[in-house]
């Protein structure tokens, strides 16, 4: 059996870092652990339910010792069996800025495949 490709509007890339999370508007910081990023969105592990809507602030440290903060909702979450410290599975949309967020972000750079 031949497994079915996933089409999205933009390429994911793995990038298995830890992250940080703060939930708006109290924005406490959280840490969760990223699987993989696109320039629309990402997929982390967090220890805590988020609910569908909820608007967090991702924190992601880049390579330059930055760190690139981005307005994003929570498109979905998901418990996972078997799973120790990081029991929730979670996806976000990477949202345009808005003016009542009250933080300087843009969004998140994805690593380019390096051509010759």
């Amino acid at each position: 059996m031949q497994a079915t490709p996933e089409f999205r509007a933009s390429e994911r890339f793995s990038y298995e870092y830890l992250i940080t999370i703060e939930d708006d508007p109290t924005l406490t910081q959280y840490y969760a652990e990223s699987y993989n990023l696109s320039e629309r969105g990402m997929y982390f592990k967090l220890p805590f339910e988020l609910y569908p809507e909820d608007h967090v602030l991702v924190t992601i440290d880049d390579y330059y010792f930055r760190q690139n903060q981005v307005q994003a909702k929570v498109v979905w979450c998901k418990k996972l069996v078997g799973a120790s410290y990081f029991g929730y599975g979670v996806g976000v949309k990477f949202l345009q800025l808005e003016k009542n967020f009250g933080v300087k972000a843009s969004l998140p750079t994805t690593p380019q495949e390096i051509t010759k």
